[in-house]
């Protein structure tokens, strides 16, 4: 599904372009490059494949930048290696992965109770290629992506920044949706206190489009959405959640 010039959603659970447990997995072509945001559950990859095959060639995807290391978010992450493509992470969710894994399997255990992911799932830790960090500009042919660091529904969570000729667009995964709701979880790695902390950096980002990792996604007046999410974090009250 074409979204704008350059970006297309070739993953989603939730409108059933692909596995049902898939979040948005969005394709970026810059051209002579193309990246892809988050690498779904892992569970039916091949679709993602074949629907990105609609836009560009395979063999032009170098990357998948995944935004945090939800099974939603990077349990395909071994397919797309076994594929030739690299995986990067932050390295402030790697080590979230890696040193925290009571917690981690905890989150996972809740989300499958949920109804999240179905009975059995069983994550695919992987290794990444790249740890990002939010010093790195990430290239994509013609186009630049910002990484912004966030933390409260994921502690190594990164939005990613991309400024255009026809729009500036957010891809914004479990931060932050439309109508200003949260991503904010009973699970630990989840801190609404972190929350408060970080979501001041995405203000004045005059962002258009908002591309989340879940729900509707937005082509215009994204930065009122998160202006939402900045005032309900400014008041005593506990925030809506997507």
């Amino acid at each position: 599904m074409k979204l704008t010039d350059n970006v297309y959603l070739v993953g989603s659970g939730e409108i059933g372009l692909t596995n049902q447990y898939d979040c948005h997995v969005y394709l970026i072509d810059g051209g002579s490059d193309a990246v892809l945001i988050d690498a779904g559950v892992g569970i039916e990859s091949e679709k993602i494949r074949k629907n990105v095959e609609k836009y560009v060639p395979w063999n032009k995807v170098t990357r998948v930048i995944c935004t945090h290391s939800h099974a939603d978010h990077s349990g395909g992450s071994k397919f797309f290696q076994s594929e030739g493509k690299e995986v990067w992470l932050s390295k402030e969710e790697y080590n979230w992965m890696t040193t925290c894994n009571e917690e981690v399997e905890e989150a996972l255990r809740l989300a499958i109770s949920s109804g999240g992911y179905p009975e059995g799932y069983e994550f695919s830790y992987f290794e990444p290629d790249y740890l990002m960090s939010e010093d790195d500009i990430i290239k994509c042919g013609d186009v630049e992506l910002i990484p912004i660091h966030v933390r409260g529904h994921s502690p190594g969570m990164y939005c990613f920044y991309m400024k255009t000729k026809e729009k500036n667009t957010l891809f914004a995964s479990d931060f932050v949706f439309n109508n200003g709701d949260l991503g904010l979880l009973n699970a630990p790695g989840s801190d609404l206190a972190c929350y408060r902390k970080d979501i001041g950096k995405l203000s004045g980002l005059e962002v258009n489009a908002l591309f989340s990792g879940h729900r509707l996604f937005l082509l215009e007046n994204g930065q009122a959405h998160i202006q939402k999410a900045i005032d309900q974090l400014s008041k005593v009250f506990m925030p809506t959640t997507f």
